[in-house]
């Protein structure tokens, strides 16, 4: 329970300063507090009941140091009702913003599931297709919140809320400038944990005017950490990541991730652009080059109509079986799923279906035509976006057995016919063609390179897995382990396995 200390009986008996503790239990007017679920830089967060509506809302709590400021108290008041103004299925709606003897707070959705940087800590670099799909809906919410003048100016992963149908959220439209402005950022505090810093626009960190191209900065910094799983900037301190924002171009995104797409790389490169007049001049810009992407993904296919969406998302799987309780031989679905997008005309929907369970659509073993693209990047986009398709794995590699063995990309291009491999082997695997499959993962765990062999030895794990209870259980942990050490070995822009083989690989380690 909540130390409290009473300042002044005229104000009831909450309008007190919150030492330590939590306020569980309490009632705040219409709001009986359930649980704290979380701290932030201004506010303590509780899962609350609204009383009267019974329902489930999160409620932000004020810090008493806030509270002991009139002036932004009023500023917290008038920020919070703007963003309240805001009503779109991509941004976490404001219910209230209220006060209850002493205490400010306000009540907005409460959204179940995880925020965008715990998925991605938990995934590592996302998919092709996942990433854009969320990107997809924070440049919605956006747009949205541009055309009523409200910059946001603190889009990062951890604002960034996934719920079960898979939708994102974009939380505290109209709160970052007075996170930003109350809590005077330590800049040179080493060891800080570094939260704004880490996507701050250059004019934000010269403390110059702001317009919606400073979160379209922050949005192409976000962008960057989905696609490589970590920030491009990093240091010991805020002032360190600031400077970098300021005067230091980011890492190669062609390097970190050489599977992406150039036109992906280029709409990234461009929203990180040091001057705002080189950026993409508004949300909608960068909300149309992203459906844009999208659609070659889908092979440019018509979206379904309203109708056939909002019939299907009674069939649609929650967040947590899409993304973390699936078994292995069931996870290359959800990469194809990410795919199908729903209505153009519903702004923020989560991933569409065309089935009932995608997730146990069969092996494409010959596909009668495949998708054929001018370049190898775009064929490799494609099989991607079509991850069960065996003939579109080995379309990719026809491409690439016709460049020049001398290419300037023979690293990259080499990288990706492994991708291939691995993805077949994968197909192989789940299709029962085990010798197949076999004599890739043996080539790989011979290799002196440590991703290939990372991911041969991954693989071997996999392999004795699927003999069920004849399985060695030590031979699984022992290549299982050895694949994780080497992986981490790898040069920086392999550090990690391939996320299909991952996934596999976790469930076989889980399992013995």
């Amino acid at each position: 329970m909540a130390e409290l200390k009473q300042t002044d009986s005229s104000s009831g008996s909450y309008r007190d300063e919150i030492v330590n503790g939590d306020l569980t239990g309490r009632t705040l007017g219409d709001f009986c507090l359930l649980r704290k679920l979380g701290k932030g830089g201004m506010a303590d967060v509780y899962l609350a009941e609204q009383i009267s509506l019974r329902r489930q809302v999160a409620v932000k709590i004020m810090r008493a140091d806030f509270v002991a400021d009139p002036q932004y108290v009023k500023r917290f008041r008038h920020e919070a009702s703007a963003a309240g103004g805001l009503n779109h299925p991509n941004i976490v709606q404001v219910y209230m913003v209220g006060e209850h003897e002493g205490i400010h707070f306000i009540s907005q959705e409460y959204v179940q599931g995880r925020n965008l940087k715990e998925f991605i800590v938990r995934k590592g670099p996302l998919e092709v297709p996942i990433a854009l799909h969320v990107l997809k809906q924070v440049a919605a919410a956006l747009q949205v919140a541009a055309e009523k003048g409200i910059v946001h100016r603190d889009i990062k992963p951890e604002n960034i809320l996934l719920n079960k149908k898979g939708e994102a959220k974009v939380a505290d439209f109209g709160l970052a400038q007075l996170t930003l402005g109350g809590e005077k950022v330590a800049m040179t505090q080493v060891g800080v944990t570094m939260g704004t810093p880490l996507y701050m626009s250059p004019e934000q960190v010269n403390g110059r005017p702001l317009d919606a191209r400073s979160d379209i900065y922050s949005l192409g910094v976000m962008a960057w950490h989905m696609f490589v799983g970590r920030p491009p900037f990093t240091g010991d301190t805020a002032l360190q990541v600031a400077v970098k924002h300021l005067n230091e171009q980011p890492p190669s995104l062609a390097d970190a991730r050489p599977d992406l797409p150039i036109g992906v790389r280029t709409l990234v490169e461009r929203m990180m652009s040091k001057k705002k007049e080189d950026r993409p001049a508004d949300a909608q810009t960068v909300l149309a080059e992203i459906k844009q992407l999208l659609r070659q993904i889908t092979n440019k296919e018509a979206p379904p109509s309203d109708a056939a969406f909002r019939a299907s998302r009674s069939e649609m799987p929650t967040f947590k079986a899409m993304f973390l309780e699936r078994p292995w031989k069931r996870q290359f679905g959800w990469l194809a799923l990410a795919c199908f997008l729903a209505a153009a005309s519903m702004a923020g929907v989560g991933w569409a279906m065309r089935s009932p369970d995608p997730m146990l659509a069969p092996v494409t073993k010959a596909s009668k035509k495949v998708e054929v693209y001018e370049t190898v990047d775009a064929q490799f986009f494609h099989a991607q976006g079509n991850p069960n398709d065996e003939a579109a794995w080995y379309e990719v590699k026809a491409k690439l057995a016709a460049i020049p063995a001398d290419s300037p990309r023979k690293a990259a291009h080499d990288r990706m016919r492994d991708r291939c491999d691995l993805h077949l082997a994968m197909i192989y695997l789940n299709d029962g063609r085990r010798e197949q499959a076999r004599r890739i993962i043996d080539e790989f765990a011979g290799a002196s390179d440590p991703w290939r062999r990372a991911h041969g030895l991954a693989g071997m794990a996999i392999f004795e897995d699927l003999k069920g209870a004849k399985a060695d259980r030590n031979e699984v942990t022992r290549n299982g382990q050895q694949a994780l050490n080497l992986i981490r070995d790898a040069s920086d822009g392999d550090r990690r396995l391939e996320p299909i083989v991952e996934t596999a690989l976790q469930d076989a380690m889980r399992r013995h």
